[in-house]
């Protein structure tokens, strides 16, 4: 038989996987690092067009705020993959909902579209938060 046919022994699928949940860690740490600095983009942006840059940057803003709507959902989805603790994929399905609250929130009005900035506040602390447990999660790891 050729060994595209062959089935692979068991350890080495064991350690593909391990290598897949590795990959998917790392890049779960990159997503929340990506979000938070999206978020201060995002700031950047609203703050520009605020002061006058006109609707360009009102622009880029919506186009910066459904990308990282994007990484929220990918971080939920690769934190399943990487089969992180119970916590780390709760943090990370709050982290999607809350963005997706963030969009509904973007055309609201009044007091409630006053919630729109104040989310954008609690998506980079939760961020923040996720990056942190990711990078001491790799420093207490066996080796």
């Amino acid at each position: 038989m050729s060994s595209v046919t062959e089935p692979l022994p068991p350890a080495r699928r064991v350690g593909g996987v391990a290598v897949l949940r590795r990959g998917a860690a790392w890049l779960h740490l990159a997503l929340a690092l990506a979000i938070a600095l999206g978020v201060f983009l995002q700031v950047y942006l609203i703050g520009a067009y605020i002061f006058g840059a006109g609707s360009a940057a009102l622009d880029a803003h919506t186009t910066v705020g459904f990308t990282v709507h994007g990484l929220e959902v990918l971080l939920f989805l690769v934190a399943l993959v990487a089969w992180l603790p119970r916590a780390d994929v709760g943090l990370s399905l709050l982290m999607a909902l809350l963005g997706t609250t963030q969009i509904a929130l973007a055309g609201a009005h009044g007091w409630t579209g006053g919630l729109h900035p104040l989310g954008a506040l609690l998506v980079l602390v939760l961020a923040a938060a996720i990056a942190r447990r990711d990078l001491q999660r790799r420093r207490t790891a066996p080796a």
